[in-house]
């Protein structure tokens, strides 16, 4: 079975307007199945037809004919898997910028499979209307970590202390500025108000900058003022005030703060 997340992709693709490509390279792998195909086709109808004569029309036809339907389907598989894996690499090489962050307390790193219970756990009904997501957002991402192929850019926070899955953080890419890195969070329920999020925060900030990003933007609701605090705490300013359209559909009024690198002044 097909994992749904490659269909995804390829439909990702197919919208982008790669018609052209996906017609060649969809030629190309029918072409590199039917090649071999067709000469088994061949043989099996010589051998039928010396050995059975007229009485095997029926055969051959019903041969051929699963012959070209195998073919399509196994060349519309590969290439299907060929132009998934493509986009897959791409997005990863977008995305997945970090890979191990330590802190004081934490360790942030990308979710394995058996994360899915305790990132579920992460996720209550304050956590998504604080992040404007709903019901069918935390299903999908933790439906992907359970499946290996997690959200791009998703981090989880592990306590140090027990291995406790705290909570979670998203790195994306900011619009076409391939300077800039979009920092998103949470803490889950059971680990909330003892100083994880500043201390995550920051430790992100600076990991994202010394992976080559010169700022790290953060947006936020104008009423959330527990992320507004971290921002001031971590030294991001304030850089714009704007309508922000949510997963849930909601649109609320937004505050977008904006960390930049400090760099030390030439002499």
């Amino acid at each position: 079975m097909f994992p749904m997340w490659r269909i995804t992709y390829v439909g990702a693709a197919l919208q982008q307007g790669h018609w052209r490509a996906a017609v060649r390279g969809l030629a190309s792998w029918i072409a590199k199945v039917g090649a071999p195909a067709v000469v088994v086709g061949v043989v099996m109808t010589v051998v039928w037809t010396v050995v059975s004569g007229s009485a095997a029309r029926g055969l051959v036809i019903a041969f051929w004919v699963v012959l070209v339907v195998g073919v399509v389907l196994v060349a519309g598989g590969l290439w299907m898997w060929r132009v998934s894996g493509l986009v897959d690499k791409d997005i990863r090489a977008r995305y997945d910028v970090l890979r191990e962050v330590e802190s004081a307390r934490l360790l942030l790193r990308p979710p394995a499979p058996q994360d899915a219970v305790a990132l579920a756990a992460a996720i209550d009904a304050e956590m998504l209307a604080g992040n404007g997501w709903t019901e069918r957002n935390a299903r999908v991402m933790v439906k992907a970590v359970r499946s290996g192929h997690p959200t791009p850019g998703l981090l989880v926070f592990e306590a140090w202390s027990d291995g406790a899955l705290v909570g979670g953080a998203t790195v994306h890419p900011s619009g076409s500025d391939a300077s800039s890195r979009t920092l998103g969070w949470w803490i889950g329920p059971r680990h909330r108000r003892a100083g994880y999020a500043s201390e995550a925060v920051a430790a992100l900030v600076e990991a994202i900058h010394d992976a080559g990003f010169a700022t790290v933007e953060i947006g936020t609701t104008e009423s959330n003022l527990a992320v507004q605090r971290i921002c001031d705490r971590i030294g991001a300013t304030e850089k714009d005030r704007r309508a922000q359209p949510l997963p849930n559909g909601s649109v609320v009024p937004g505050i977008w703060y904006e960390h930049r690198q400090v760099t030390a002044d030439k002499p």
